[in-house]
């Protein structure tokens, strides 16, 4: 029960987020919940970039229009150096391959999310 606390301890403190399915799987499901967050630690650890791998999440929930994982993805991307114009250079791409509606829907709270976040670490490096 203790690593089921300090997963879903990482998911709020490193991403700032509580992802629907921690909780539930959390309670009913540890060894899944345990399981997924290896494979996620294990591309968070992995060859890419964390800001490429927070992209790759962002635009990936996006297309589901999970729009709090979109979010939180988005920001985390900011956090780990990606630029705003680079997210949005991504979400151009998506547009380009799956239509407005992904951007529209999802994308612009996304961006939006980053877009807040980066201007609060320009502000912070002011002081």
């Amino acid at each position: 029960m203790e690593k089921n606390q300090d997963i879903l301890k990482y998911y709020r403190e490193e991403l700032k987020w509580d992802p629907p399915f921690a909780d539930v799987l959390s309670r009913y499901s540890p060894d899944a919940l345990e399981g997924y967050f290896t494979m996620r630690k294990s591309v968070q650890d992995g060859e890419l970039p964390r800001k490429i791998v927070e992209l790759i999440f962002t635009i990936l929930d996006a297309l589901d229009d999970e729009a709090s994982g979109a979010k939180a993805h988005a920001v985390a991307s900011i956090e780990a150096g990606l630029t705003v114009k680079e997210l949005v250079e991504a979400f151009n791409i998506v547009t380009m391959v799956k239509g407005i509606n992904v951007l529209c829907k999802t994308g612009i709270n996304a961006i939006k999310a980053a877009e807040e976040r980066y201007n609060e670490i320009s502000e912070g490096m002011l002081r």
